[in-house]
């Protein structure tokens, strides 16, 4: 799911687990997040689903209270939902099935090729840019060839941990370019890429065997 806008910079520990420590703090304030980000993102949602077959099996990867599953399912698609906080996981069970994982390990909950499409809406900001490129290459095993990925993540601003109004949370900030090229290097023919305050990649699962 969408942050709010980072505010200032924290000075925390480097050795953190800044990804576990980021999305712990969403508990707080779980309901004023989903009302706040309730309206959002609905035609991103609607362009993806419409991109897929009815019905799609699709993962929100990092589905937050679920509010994009259930966009899902009322396009006529079939939804699960992964998300690392448990006050989310059962927000979003009153949508869709979904249970708790990190990302981080996203790869081995289930069998590869399973999924049309995946669904990373905001959901990689928490992780180092090496775990990004990892979760990215966990997301291709677990696309069927064709299958289509949405991803996007902030690209303005400043990497590090930020002080926003509901908590500190951790920010990876990436380059749109160097971005989409870390999703074309996990396995990913990129389709569109929209610039902005956060980039984002529309990607398609690449054929197996082809270069």
């Amino acid at each position: 799911m969408r942050p709010t806008s980072p505010g200032t910079t924290s000075s925390r520990d480097p050795l953190s687990d800044s990804a576990a420590e980021s999305v712990a703090v969403y508990s707080d304030h779980a309901d004023d997040y989903a009302v706040d980000h309730a309206p959002k993102m609905a035609d991103q949602v609607e362009r993806f689903a419409s991109s897929l077959p009815t019905p799609s099996l699709i993962l929100d990867a990092g589905c937050g209270p679920g509010r994009d599953l259930a966009r899902f399912t009322a396009h006529g698609h079939s939804a699960r939902g992964v998300d690392l906080n448990p006050v989310f996981v059962a927000m979003a069970n009153a949508h869709a099935p979904t249970s708790q994982c990190d990302l981080r390990e996203v790869g081995s909950r289930f069998p590869a090729g399973t999924f049309d499409g995946i669904w990373a809406c905001a959901s990689l900001v928490h992780l180092r840019e090496p775990e990004t490129v990892d979760v990215l290459g966990q997301f291709a095993g677990l696309l069927r060839p064709g299958g289509k990925l949405y991803a996007c993540l902030r690209s303005i601003g400043r990497t590090g941990w930020l002080d926003e109004p509901d908590g500190c949370r951790w920010c990876t900030v990436w380059d749109a370019e160097a971005f989409a090229d870390a999703v074309a290097d996990a396995g990913f023919d990129v389709d569109h890429v929209d610039r902005g305050v956060f980039v984002e990649v529309w990607a398609t699962r690449r054929l197996i065997g082809s270069p």
